[in-house]
């Protein structure tokens, strides 16, 4: 009989447990229900008493923006136009006409079009100045408004009204909008004999795809090393990190796992089949601060893995998973349902993401873990690399010209003086061309030198005929050009290299533009030597401490 007490005592437990549980889940619904009633109540009080009629439509959007504003920042709502993102992860491919399109000098300018479609193929160029879309004032657009309008259903026409450089009159385009292919690999290519190249900008739909092709292409010229370059991709979809991981990681090992609340969100992935590339080709990852999401988990994975090291600097910090809920054909809702690990078991976002009053369930994280081989990785937000490399920052004088767009201006208003980007890289007297074009303009400033300006007024209104004043003026003013034309001097070479990289983009598109950019990329040139050197790529791979530059 005793064993039948102790089955009947453990049968009590469990309905406790079950009761317990239920009467949680009970006391939690109920809580939920009291506060939409409170909203419901409230949102109606409202409408019906306030002293001005509301916008039922735009106060509700607004209301719903301010709920999702207290959580992570990837929880949203999208309206209409604010869905194209989705689409173009989910379909990777969009209604429109072809444009790469971007903002210089305040002006919505084609940073290039994309090749056979309808934009390249009715004659619009890089460098073209969008003016108007369909008779509209593209001025009097925002930048997101003016892409929308350009964009729109397969088949229908769009007129676009552009200034180009060189012509007396704007240019009119009639353009038949049609299904445009995104492309997510912006460069791939051989560097050097035995070192493969492919630049990912975003995981969409497709990016599994196309890696798998260039990939396959690479390795047909005796691949020994491969440089994978994250760097600004904010990631994307979760399933084409997973497959372009398949193509790299030996089969049946984790590649990442997400945790959430409901059954859906609870996954975990594996490699599936054997991979496309020898497990001898050294794969070496590039990051950046800009590098999010998908592109930490293809990074982390490798990393964790010991598969490959990754260079560059700490990336983003993103370990959350965004599912898109449909609410009707013109909104959807992206709620951050799950978190993301890899196979570490770090767990990478940043722990500010959300303010902790309004959790239940607070946890805490590790921020030491393991690789498979046993370096110690860190989990404190974001990817920290195997090797530290800061880019050479761009210098004082030239940082004023690129940010008041000189060299892109100077570049698109020359291009037509020129036959090709090899006549533009034969002209030795570029540089001196490009100054006197921006002695036409505002001038660079130095630190201290907005302040001279206002002692200068401030000293002319108290007494205009001090001489003894003024002469001091004078010579810190002088001072200040002095330095202004030797810093201009010594930073020649580096602005001659960004007129290039311009001038390469107006001719040769983005692929023209990358590939100048690999003559001063350093972070570039360090992967492809430790990479290229066997007995560096091992020592980096098994070494537990960080190298910096």
């Amino acid at each position: 009989m005793k064993p039948l007490h102790k089955s009947k005592f453990l049968f009590f437990i469990v309905i406790l447990a079950t009761l317990s549980i239920s009467f949680t889940q009970s006391d939690f619904y109920r809580k939920i229900a009291n506060s939409q009633r409170l909203i419901n109540q409230v949102y109606n009080q409202i409408f019906s008493t306030y002293v001005d009629q509301l916008d039922p439509e735009v106060f509700t959007k607004s209301s719903i923006n301010s709920i999702t504003e207290n959580l992570d920042p990837y929880t949203t709502l999208l309206v209409e136009d604010q869905q194209y993102s989705i689409e173009l992860l989910t379909d990777g491919k969009y209604g429109g006409v072809g444009i790469q399109l971007g903002y210089r000098n305040k002006e919505m300018t084609v940073i290039s079009p994309m090749s056979e479609s309808p934009a390249q193929k009715a004659g619009i160029m890089s460098g073209d100045i969008i003016k108007k879309i369909d008779n509209s004032e593209v001025k009097d657009m925002t930048f997101n408004d003016a892409a929308a309008k350009i964009r729109g259903k397969r088949g229908t026409k769009v007129k676009l009204t552009i200034k180009r450089f060189g012509e007396n009159d704007d240019i009119d385009f009639i353009l038949i909008r049609s299904s445009i292919d995104v492309k997510d690999i912006s460069y791939s290519g051989i560097l050097s004999p035995g070192t493969g190249y492919i630049r990912l900008n975003r995981f969409s739909r497709y990016s599994s795809r196309d890696f798998q092709k260039e990939l396959v292409e690479l390795s047909k010229n005796d691949l020994s090393q491969l440089i994978i370059d994250l760097r600004d991709n904010t990631g994307g979809l979760l399933s084409a990190a997973v497959n372009i991981l398949d193509m790299l990681i030996e089969k049946d090992l984790p590649l990442v796992s997400t945790k959430g609340r409901t059954k859906d969100s609870n996954r975990s992935f594996y490699s599936k089949r054997n991979p496309i590339i020898s497990k001898d080709v050294r794969i070496v990852v590039l990051i950046n601060k800009g590098s999010a999401s998908a592109s930490e988990i293809v990074a982390g994975a490798i990393q964790d893995l010991d598969r490959g090291i990754v260079i560059g600097e700490k990336s983003f910090g993103k370990g959350l998973v965004q599912t898109a809920f449909e609410i009707d054909k013109k909104r959807t809702i992206k709620i951050t349902t799950a978190r993301y690990y890899i196979p570490s078991g770090r767990f990478i976002q940043k722990r500010d993401y959300i303010d902790s009053k309004f959790l239940m369930n607070k946890t805490d994280e590790d921020s030491l873990f393991k690789t498979r081989n046993g370096r110690i990785v860190y989990g404190n937000g974001g990817i920290t690399p195997d090797s530290i490399i800061v880019d050479k920052k761009m210098e004082l004088i030239s940082t004023q010209f690129w940010r008041n767009g000189y060299f892109y201006s100077f570049a698109q208003e020359n291009k037509f003086q020129y036959e090709s980007f090899v006549d533009v890289k034969k002209d030795s007297d570029l540089l001196n061309k490009f100054i006197k074009y921006i002695d036409s303009r505002n001038k660079a400033t130095l630190p201290g030198q907005k302040e001279l300006l206002d002692l200068e007024n401030n000293v002319i209104s108290l007494d205009s005929t001090d001489t003894i004043a003024r002469k001091a003026l004078n010579t810190l003013s002088d001072f200040y050009n002095k330095k202004i034309a030797e810093k201009t001097k010594n930073e020649s070479d580096q602005m001659t290299q960004l007129l290039l990289l311009e001038f390469a983009g107006l001719f040769n598109g983005p692929e023209g533009r990358i590939q100048q950019s690999f003559i001063n990329d350093n972070v570039l040139k360090t992967a492809k030597n430790i990479a290229e050197d066997k007995s560096v790529f091992v020592s980096t791979i098994s070494n537990q401490q960080l190298i910096e530059n």
